[in-house]
């Protein structure tokens, strides 16, 4: 039996199982009675997964097999620089979703427009629900096409065949069982992808320390072929202070308001274990989401290292194919190493599924649902068979915008620059009481306008009055987004009206624990805002 038939017996085996555990929950969900909840249900899942469950989730759907590869690649090509571009951010990131649960769980929403709307209104959720379905949308693409170039290589498929079996995959599933899904196998995944990350990490620094002459000569073997853009591996500042402050500027705020973490925080059952899964949360990103891909890409720059200054094919840009290339010089049996492609697939499918479900949660919850579903007291079978719809559009069309896809750092600096400036810009706004309704609007809008219009400027070379040092990181249009979604705060602040003593109120509210417990304010909330809406109608007729 040939190599590549052990790799693809193991793939199908991964592949069917996880399938199989979409229609396992495509069961249950039919179990829960009221159609209504069904379908809030495809979105948050049942809400009883404990703390660490939830963290070992998370960290699932952060374990993108792109975004790790991507952190690898910068380690490869910038040494310790590469701290300040990702490390640090997401450190930061870590930190401060420890702050989520006491504030946003008195807020019941399943996405971050929805919270947003129990602070300010129903507009503000329509206007940030497709801007971040569009960052997500990107992300997803990115993973897909990483995912495919990596996995074409050991099977011997083609980039696009393999992106079509990955794609109909982890569609099925999601689409069969939402949330629910995504949650039952990100645990198998999250065993997987650290099951293959301590193995290439361990046998990796083995290998590069046997070339090297030790352990201790890793760092002298390195500085015999330094990291393409180092001068050497402690180069802690050859990214150049300006790339290096604009991306820390632009990843920090984006990170910490991804909807991923702030689906799960809202969805675990009590106050405790929210807390609980975000400390988790913090040892899990730090050991395994960090540390290990890090000494993964240290040991790449023993095993292939830069010749002539250039990144070599075993690399691949992007360091496409450091997964793929360690996994076969490490391991020649090829059961083994056919396990260890079942544990990469896994990682992978444990963020495309994570952002196949973001997609089309804030496409349908958050723009369906405000202006179409609940105007017209749509039912809840019709909204769950819409939210499917629209997951597997969504899947589609990531699969088409994955073959044109522009690289990493297009896809990963413009999806997280957008996402800080209006997501973490509005969530930051409302832990103050002072910010209007009017403060959200212009910030979604100001946010969303300024990414896009100095992004395109910086493309078609047309920022030449900006200065020097801002427009050499090739970021320009984060910093400048940002900035001008915080001025849209402080107008909204000065000319809005400020918000009602009945929405300052929920500030002080209690803390809903369990989904069972969520749904019901969800529900009362918005029937107190419909309620509010028909008597203003009424006073007007």
């Amino acid at each position: 039996m040939s190599s590549v038939a052990i790799y693809w017996a193991f793939a199908i085996a991964f592949l069917a199982g996880m399938v199989f555990i979409g229609i396992y929950q495509f069961i249950g969900l039919q179990s829960v009675q009221d159609d209504q909840e069904r379908a809030f249900d495809f979105w948050i899942g049942e809400g009883t997964t404990p703390g660490w469950w939830t963290a070992a989730s998370l960290a699932a759907g952060w374990l993108l097999v792109g975004w790790m590869t991507w952190q690898m690649y910068l380690w490869y090509a910038y040494g310790v620089g590469a701290i300040w571009i990702f490390t640090i951010p997401w450190l930061l990131c870590t930190i401060a979703l420890l702050f989520v649960p006491k504030l946003f769980r008195k807020f019941p929403g399943v996405s971050i427009p929805e919270i947003l709307r129990f602070r300010f209104d129903r507009t503000t959720q329509a206007l940030l629900g497709p801007v971040q379905s569009f960052a997500y949308l990107t992300w997803l693409a990115a993973e897909i096409y990483v995912l495919s170039a990596v996995l074409s290589q050991p099977l011997e498929v083609g980039v696009v065949t393999m992106a079509v079996i990955v794609s109909i995959t982890f569609g099925t599933y999601v689409t069969l069982g939402g949330f629910r899904s995504v949650l039952r196998t990100d645990l198998i995944q999250f065993v997987c992808a650290v099951i293959m990350l301590i193995a290439l990490s361990v046998y990796g620094i083995m290998e590069a320390a046997s070339i090297s002459g030790g352990v201790g000569q890793i760092v002298d073997q390195i500085n015999e072929t330094p990291p393409v853009y180092a001068d050497h591996f402690w180069d802690w500042d050859s990214p150049g202070y300006s790339y290096m402050i604009a991306a820390m500027i632009i990843y920090t705020p984006g990170f910490i308001t991804l909807q991923g973490a702030w689906q799960r925080v809202m969805a675990t059952s009590t106050e405790r274990e929210a807390y609980k899964s975000m400390i988790w949360n913090v040892t899990i990103n730090v050991l395994i989401v960090l540390g290990m891909p890090t000494l993964i890409a240290v040991a790449a720059l023993v095993i292939f290292p830069p010749v002539g200054g250039e990144i070599p094919a075993e690399v691949g840009s992007y360091g496409y194919f450091i997964f793929s290339s360690m996994i076969t010089e490490l391991f020649s049996n090829p059961f083994v190493a056919g396990a260890l492609i079942v544990a990469l697939m896994g990682m992978a499918l444990s963020s495309v599924d994570t952002y196949v479900n973001v997609c089309a949660m804030n496409l349908t919850k958050d723009v369906l649902e405000p202006l179409v579903f609940e105007r017209y007291d749509v039912s809840g079978q019709t909204r769950l068979n819409v939210g499917r719809v629209v997951t597997a559009g969504f899947i589609g069309i990531s699969l088409l915008w994955a073959f044109y896809f522009p690289g990493l750092f297009d896809m990963y600096f413009l999806s997280s620059a957008l996402i800080s400036a209006t997501s973490a810009v509005a969530i930051g706004a409302v832990f103050s009481k002072k910010p209007t309704t009017l403060s959200a609007y212009l910030a979604i809008i100001f946010g969303t306008a300024g990414i896009f219009v100095f992004f395109f400027l910086g493309k078609y070379e047309m920022l030449g009055w900006l200065p020097t040092w801002l427009t050499n990181s090739g970021l320009s249009y984060g910093v400048i987004g940002l900035a001008m979604a915080i001025v849209g705060v402080f107008v909204g602040i000065r000319y809005g009206r400020p918000p009602s003593e009945e929405v300052l109120a929920r500030y002080d509210g209690e803390y809903y624990a369990g989904r069972r417990e969520m749904y019901e304010l969800n529900r009362k909330m918005k029937q107190e805002e419909k309620e509010r809406d028909e008597a203003v109608l009424a006073g007007k007729k």
